[in-house]
């Protein structure tokens, strides 16, 4: 196994999206600098309740800008894009323009080709979010199995696809330039993957490319595995108190690269705000 230098930072992968989104990159020690995993409706919130906080939250704007980070195969995008229009009809997504990137160029390319993998639990969910309509089954792709779990090749279909804007990014350098001032910014379960100083930078910038109605989310393998909550706290930001949070997700075991040695100082939160 070619196990790269800890400074190495991978801008693309040469697989399939599906392969890529659970593929770790380590270094020497075996700590996790990069890995592209997710699934649709993760647990630790409750989409449903998200979207009725962001429609009341932003209600006085013609449109609000979300930006998400690290959106691997997009699934955290659609489960959000989905519950958005079963809130407010379709024109949510006028309302809501949602800019979601990644580091991985291969990631995005298949992502903008409206390629994904859905298993059982996957297609369960969106089924009972009548969002099935969304995509259609590429009989031009085989079924994959990965750890013994069956995965269907579909395609996002234009009418959610067109929507949203999908481009490679790398928050560590877009959080300096970007202006989140009455925008939500969303960088779930990938802190870690970034040392705990450039955590603290992404989060200072954050800060000050801000306003009162800027929201932060982030994700409860964050608050295992990375200090955002803190870092988040010490330079200004304060959690938000609610029931989008839903406590429901494991603490994965594997070592990161962003993964402080001593519990959060501060009370851990996935929503903040100034």
């Amino acid at each position: 196994m070619n196990i790269p230098d800890i400074n190495y930072r991978p801008s693309s992968y040469q697989t399939p999206s599906f392969k890529s989104m659970r593929r770790k990159t380590l270094d020497k020690l075996g700590n996790v600098i990069n890995c592209n995993y997710t699934n649709f409706n993760r647990k630790d919130i409750d989409w449903a309740k998200l979207a009725n906080f962001l429609s009341s939250r932003y209600s006085f704007q013609d449109q609000t800008i979300i930006n998400i980070y690290g959106c691997s195969d997009a699934s955290d995008v659609y489960t959000l894009a989905i519950n958005l229009i079963n809130k407010l009809g379709h024109n949510a997504l006028k309302h809501f323009k949602i800019f979601a990137s990644d580091l991985s160029e291969d990631i995005i390319k298949d992502v903008k080709d409206g390629k994904i993998f859905l298993h059982k639990k996957d297609i369960e969910y969106l089924s009972e979010q009548n969002a099935m309509r969304f995509f259609c089954y590429d009989f031009n792709s085989e079924k994959q199995t990965v750890n013994n779990i069956e995965f269907y090749p579909y395609r996002v279909k234009k009418e959610l696809l067109k929507s949203i804007d999908f481009s490679t990014k790398d928050v560590r350098d877009d959080v300096k330039k970007q202006n989140f001032s009455n925008a939500v910014f969303i960088f779930r379960n990938g802190w870690t993957f970034n040392t705990l100083d450039e955590q603290a930078k992404i989060a200072e910038s954050l800060y000050k490319n801000s306003n009162d109605k800027t929201l932060i989310i982030i994700g409860q393998s964050d608050l295992y595995k990375s200090g955002a909550s803190d870092f988040l706290q010490e330079k200004g930001f304060r959690g938000i108190q609610s029931n989008i949070f839903t406590k429901a997700e494991t603490n994965y075991p594997s070592k990161t690269i962003g993964q402080p040695t001593e519990p959060a100082k501060y009370a851990s939160f996935l929503l903040f705000e100034k």
